[in-house]
């Protein structure tokens, strides 16, 4: 579980992607990173339209592949 996602931004670490990765779910989370280069979860939430919880199952799905980074508080 995330904490202190008020404080807390990401940022995206993987820049180009394969065919199959564009079309995976949460790409939208990645591009608005990419855009924006660092973003909170309640950034994301405002974003994509997606619920708090998606975004955060989203963020920690996407951690462990090395495509979003957690950015010192």
């Amino acid at each position: 579980m995330l904490t202190s996602e008020g404080r807390t931004k990401f940022t995206r670490t993987k820049i180009r992607m394969s065919a199959e990765e564009v079309t995976m779910e949460g790409f939208d989370i990645l591009d608005y990173l990419y855009e924006h280069g660092a973003a909170t979860v309640e950034e994301i939430e405002k974003h994509t339209g997606l619920s708090y919880g998606q975004v955060v199952h989203k963020i920690e799905s996407f951690i462990p592949w090395g495509y979003i980074e957690r950015l010192a508080e």
